[in-house]
């Protein structure tokens, strides 16, 4: 029974080993992003604006004496 278990457990180590590799090796292999001096950084995508100013005007009340007509 042991004998069985460990030949099923290598069996599937070897398909994992065989599956990531498959998987990884293409990833490995691309070349790094070029460094240097010269390269200008991306422009942001978001970019945060200051708020705006509003003024804000209040209404006052103002009371006019009003004389009537019939007193011209």
């Amino acid at each position: 029974m042991q004998e069985a278990f460990l030949l099923q457990m290598n069996d599937f180590d070897r398909f994992l080993e065989t599956q990531l590799r498959r998987m990884l090796d293409p990833v490995v292999d691309t070349r790094p992003p070029a460094r240097g001096r010269g390269h200008r950084a991306p422009e942001p995508s978001l970019a945060v604006k200051p708020p705006e100013l509003v003024a804000a005007v209040e209404a006052v009340p103002v009371t006019i004496a009003v004389t009537p007509l019939s007193q011209l």
